[in-house]
């Protein structure tokens, strides 16, 4: 029996992976430059969501969302959302569309409260090289985050996955085969079209395994 290496998955990276899959969407700084056919081959949808740092797209953004909810629903994807400051608002659209697929808050940096309402109401949060840094609030609120609604990823940043699955066991106290396990079963829960998601995942056992934004990066 030949043994195969649990892989890194970087849930939402800018960057070009050899083994990947693509997200497609209308990121809420983007609002205003219209709509998007979705392609084939995606394997989620996002990024999207909500940013109250831009209060002048603030309306349109909640509508360009609301029609990703249901893009998403629609054809069985997942929905990768940013979210900034605006927690409550996703909370309540949730409540009122009650979706199917699942949906992954990436870039999370929520207190413990937030961490309990997401999760309960089983929604994914994604973690990244933020928890570098001890000032963030999501350094001191990344344990209280139940393990089976834990992702990682890259983002923009500089610093690798490996990097990050290394720093998140730390805060975490353990080992980091185990992180990878947990966070590789939460992927497969999602059941992404493009891989065989399991130990046997297509091309993808030996390194990692990533969802790459379509507007910053392209698979080799």
């Amino acid at each position: 029996m030949i043994h195969q290496e649990i892989p890194f998955v970087d849930i939402h990276t800018h960057k070009p992976y050899p083994c990947c899959g693509y997200s497609y969407g209308i990121h809420p700084w983007s609002v205003r430059q219209g709509g998007f056919t979705l392609p084939p081959e995606a394997a989620a949808i996002g990024e999207t969501g909500l940013d109250r740092a831009h209060p002048e797209t603030y309306d349109l953004q909640m509508e360009v969302f609301e029609q990703h909810i249901l893009l998403a629903e629609t054809h069985r994807k997942p929905l990768i959302i940013h979210n900034v400051r605006a927690t409550a608002d996703i909370l309540r659209l949730h409540k009122i569309h009650h979706p199917i697929q699942p949906w992954i808050l990436h870039g999370f940096n929520g207190n413990t409260h937030e961490i309990s309402q997401l999760t309960e109401r089983g929604i994914y949060l994604s973690v990244g090289d933020s928890i570098f840094f001890p000032n963030r609030r999501i350094t001191q609120s990344f344990t209280s985050i139940p393990l089976e609604y834990l992702f990682l990823e890259t983002d923009t940043s500089a610093r690798t996955i490996q990097e990050i699955y290394h720093k998140a066991a730390e805060l975490l106290n353990i080992p980091l085969q185990q992180l990878k396990q947990q966070i590789f079963t939460n992927f497969a829960r999602l059941n992404l079209s493009p891989w065989k998601t399991g130990n046997n995942a297509h091309d993808c056992s030996s390194v990692t395994m990533a969802l790459v934004n379509w507007d910053e990066a392209m698979c080799s």
